[in-house]
């Protein structure tokens, strides 16, 4: 088994999403709809060995539910600024599984409420000018996010992410 990868844990991102547009169905007959996030943060875990404590500055997520409606594309494109000052591009694609939880939290339902892990799984990508977080540049990592409701109603999408290791 040793031939296999294994994960490290690395940090916590939570996005704070606003609401969508929905663009419509797009000539391949994926339905999609760009949410913008207004908020969030990223921080590493303490085993970790890049500190990073980051403030979210710009991005959104562009949402494409397959013509199946049984999974959706996420890819998300954004800004975070680190404690030092340095701008970090975080940058993630992936799948969610589509059940009625996730299609309340994507409908603005009254009922949502908070997903359990395991439903979306992402691969991220990190840039930056930045020569002490330069390895993450050259990392794998993954992710597993859920979906927070606040008290509110906002939706936060939280994601513990990992990096590949052998």
């Amino acid at each position: 088994m040793s031939e296999f990868p294994s994960l490290k844990p690395a940090f916590t991102a939570q996005l704070k999403s606003g609401a969508g547009w929905a663009v419509g169905n797009v000539a391949k007959g994926d339905t999609v709809q760009v949410v913008p996030i207004v908020s969030g943060t990223l921080r590493s875990e303490k085993s970790y060995g890049v500190d990073i404590d980051a403030e979210f500055q710009h991005g959104a997520d562009t949402v494409r539910i397959l013509p199946t409606n049984d999974y959706m594309n996420i890819n998300v494109d954004s800004v975070f600024k680190t404690k030092s000052g340095s701008y970090l591009v975080y940058k993630y694609t992936g799948m969610v599984a589509i059940d009625a939880e996730v299609m309340a939290i994507f409908t603005m339902s009254p009922d949502k409420k908070t997903t359990a892990f395991g439903r979306a799984f992402t691969q991220i990508k990190f840039e930056t000018g930045d020569q002490a977080l330069r390895p993450l540049e050259h990392g794998v990592f993954v992710g597993s996010a859920h979906f927070v409701v606040g008290e509110n109603g906002e939706v936060t999408i939280e994601t513990k992410i990992s990096q590949v290791t052998h």
